[in-house]
């Protein structure tokens, strides 16, 4: 298969450039941002694979310039930076990295949450701003998880490892999956109409796929059926939530608060109209940012292109 070439996109950890080298002719970015549209346009042209990151697009247009591409495969679970129509009507065929985020991501949605209702970040700035004068029991009030009821939106692999960790935390689990879920591996988790889960949640979490049914889904309409001004989280892609809509919910106190690890869009600049907001935590899309993870998504990202080929 060494007649065969590969780009990886980005500077990723090495495991994967190692493993296709053994098979493959491999070139890399040696820069860690997003393939320019040029380069994009040269790669789909001149290579048999591509190993890409989310910031890659591939849309109808960049496709349509393709000469020997076979495959993309995708450092991510997602795949909604790609035309998955068109890419299989011109026989490219798409891989992703599942499984390998599971743990990662769900550790996020706790440590988000936790450091939101736990006002830790404030209580760090408190100390370094000189602040600290000596204890005091009236400072930085959060709040308790134990018995409160926790909703997830999308009941995958990660909605399920999440759900694990807040049963952990005393709370009660209830779960929104457009299909029903009669395998629940377990967990002591109920499923519930959308408008059940709107109104019993005190936190709410997406986990959900980015399609054309969940592309906004989250708005002011949906968000005013939240009877208990729960605090939102979003661990799945920033699309999903109406962005001008949540400032507005969160202007209004129609949610306590909000943890974000996606936005829409991303980047967001340091002026955003979000960031004004004490109860909004956002940070720059690192769900998946564990050495492990990353470690196990290039491998299995340089998997997918070696058994493609071996085929």
């Amino acid at each position: 298969m060494k007649d065969l070439k590969v780009f990886i996109t980005r500077r990723l950890p090495s495991v994967a450039r190692d493993l296709l080298s053994e098979h493959f002719y491999v070139e890399e970015s040696n820069k860690n941002e997003p393939l320019s549209l040029d380069k994009l346009n040269d790669v789909v042209r001149d290579f048999d694979a591509v190993l890409s990151t989310v910031s890659e697009r591939f849309t109808k247009e960049i496709l349509s310039k393709k000469d020997k591409l076979k495959v993309i495969s995708n450092y991510a679970v997602g795949l909604n930076n790609i035309d998955l129509e068109y890419a299989k009507s011109i026989g490219v065929n798409v891989y992703n990295t599942p499984n390998v985020v599971t743990n990662s991501t769900a550790d996020m949605t706790f440590a988000l949450l936790l450091s939101l209702i736990r006002n830790i970040p404030d209580a760090q700035s408190f100390i370094k701003d000189g602040k600290w004068g000596s204890w005091n029991p009236e400072i930085f009030l959060g709040e308790e998880l134990n018995n409160k009821t926790f909703g997830i939106i999308g009941f995958g692999r990660i909605g399920k490892a999440v759900a694990r960790r807040a049963i952990s935390f005393g709370l009660k689990v209830i779960f929104y999956n457009p299909s029903l879920i009669k395998n629940k591996d377990g967990i002591n988790a109920n499923q519930v109409g959308l408008e059940e889960l709107l109104i019993d949640s005190d936190y709410i979490s997406i986990h959900a796929p980015l399609n054309d049914s969940t592309i906004g889904i989250v708005n002011l309409k949906l968000i005013s059926k939240m009877k208990k001004q729960p605090i939102l989280l979003n661990l799945a892609r920033g699309e999903i939530i109406n962005t001008n809509d949540l400032a507005i919910a969160l202007e209004k106190g129609l949610i306590r608060g909000a943890a974000l690890d996606v936005v829409n869009p991303e980047p967001l600049q340091g002026n955003h109209n979000l960031l004004k907001f004490k109860n909004c935590l956002i940070v720059p899309h690192i769900g998946t940012a564990t050495k492990e993870c990353r470690y196990n998504m290039a491998k299995l990202a340089a998997e997918n292109i070696i058994n493609h080929f071996r085929k």
